[in-house]
């Protein structure tokens, strides 16, 4: 009996964007192993099998995968498959940090769907390239380039697409701390998800709500929030890299509010997932998890083993986020050293891995992180009584802020220039005990922590 190619073509892309990898992959490799490589339906099944090893961040797999995809559509002329190769080979440089590279792929798809009046595969691009303008620090561009694609996609009808322009969109308001806009972005998008039934692309936007929770500092509403998402995977049966990464965020909740065994719990779920992905980008998102559960509980020197993990992989992978998040963690590590000894040799090296950490965000561009770094270290000078110093370095981020359109994270900053004033003048000041300032910069440490993770 002959394989229905074009109904198992169908429900393996309906599981994919299901997040169900399994079901789509046993359908995928059913085709594979029958169909002939010249024919289309082979290079569809595997360009929908490379964007199955990306999700799952099986990077040096995918490519390869993709890169089969394409030479066999170039030879046969399928050119919107090979195209759909290149753009998802650009997903999987992205998501290692090799944003050159990427990009480059990102515009060679262009030209090959422009070449045949394929507007969803431009659409598409367009959204890919708002991503690398993000990693730029341009905003500006990344704003343009998602409102193209998101007019394309509605002018389409294609509702994913939509939705995912949506999301993307409200990571730049995420990003730049107006939380408020970036709630209507998430809430219009899952209310798309829901009417069409897509299930994983639920998961997805109320993950990004508790995203959006979190950096409030909004604890209940985020638990809610994420567990919804985590509930949504679970019944799906998705142990995606995504999966890692939302439900991590349950483990950070766990952290902050101090539960710590149901941390604990959460924190093994994500283990198991990154074991069964074989995946750096797990392995970091578990690690750096595991760290902050640890340090929450004082279990420093554990904690700095987990930070220093994470550290190394990201470094390796590229993921300058990661990195960041865990020199961050290194910096509060190096203060509660401090606070416990009082050895200056602790400070040093709180100093040290601060001013690493603002080299790192500026040298890629990672503005929003900068912009919390600069305040940080502002107020280390301010706590170590260099205040004058300390007040001209938040007078610089807050003209990043201004530059690049933060506005509310300006206001944020002008509040706190406002109260340092005060507080300089109050007589209580000048009796202040260190152990009193040392408390303060360490709320400051894990606000700008909470922030930076909350819009990763």
């Amino acid at each position: 009996m002959p394989v229905d190619v074009s109904r198992l073509l169908s429900e393996a892309r309906k599981h994919l964007d299901s997040g169900e990898y399994d079901l789509a992959t046993s359908k995928l490799e059913e085709i594979l192993s029958v169909v002939p490589e010249s024919a289309e339906g082979h290079v569809e099944a595997l360009v929908h099998l490379g964007e199955i090893l990306w999700q799952n961040g099986k990077y040096d797999e995918a490519r390869e995968t993709l890169k089969r995809a394409q030479e066999l559509g170039n030879n046969e002329g399928y050119i919107n498959l090979s195209a759909r190769a290149q753009r998802l080979t650009g997903n999987t440089l992205i998501d290692q940090g090799f944003g050159q590279l990427a990009e480059r792929s990102y515009r060679t798809a262009l030209e090959m769907f422009e070449s045949i009046d394929d507007t969803k595969g431009i659409a598409r691009c367009y959204n890919n390239l708002g991503i690398i303008s993000v990693d730029k620090g341009n905003f500006i561009d990344a704003l343009k380039y998602y409102e193209q694609s998101l007019d394309m996609h509605r002018e389409l009808g294609d509702e994913v697409g939509t939705g995912m322009c949506l999301n993307n969109i409200g990571e730049i308001h995420r990003f730049k701390g107006e939380y408020e806009l970036a709630e209507e972005l998430y809430q219009e998008s899952l209310v798309g998800d829901t009417e069409r039934g897509d299930r994983y692309g639920q998961a997805i936007c109320w993950g990004n709500l508790g995203a959006v929770s979190y950096g409030r500092k909004e604890y209940a509403k985020a638990e809610e929030r994420v567990r919804r998402a985590v509930e949504i995977f679970n019944k799906l049966g998705t142990r995606d890299l995504v999966y890692v990464e939302i439900r991590g965020l349950l483990v950070g909740i766990m952290a902050a509010t101090k539960r710590f065994d149901e941390g604990q719990t959460h924190l093994d779920a994500i283990w198991d997932a990154a074991e069964s992905l074989n995946s750096d980008a797990a392995d970091i998102i578990c690690h750096f998890y595991g760290g902050l559960l640890a340090q929450r509980q004082w279990n420093l020197s554990f904690a700095r083993k987990h930070y220093n993990n994470c550290l190394e992989l990201s470094k390796r992978a590229r993921s300058f986020e990661f990195v960041l998040l865990s020199l961050m963690q290194l910096v509060e590590i190096e203060m509660l050293h401090y606070r416990v000894t009082g050895e200056e040799q602790y400070l040093e090296a709180m100093q040290r891995t601060l001013h690493q950490a603002l080299s790192l965000a500026e040298t890629h561009n990672l503005h929003a992180p900068l912009v919390e770094l600069m305040v940080l270290n502002a107020l280390f000078h301010v706590e170590s009584q260099n205040p004058e110093r300390g007040l001209e370095l938040l007078k610089e981020a807050k003209e990043v802020c201004h530059k690049k359109g933060f506005e509310s994270r300006e206001r944020t900053i002008v509040s706190l220039m406002e109260d340092i004033h005060v507080r300089l003048e109050s007589d209580a000041t000048k009796t202040e005990t260190v152990e009193a300032k040392l408390k303060r910069l360490q709320e400051y440490i894990e606000d700008c922590q909470r922030v930076v993770l909350a819009s990763k």
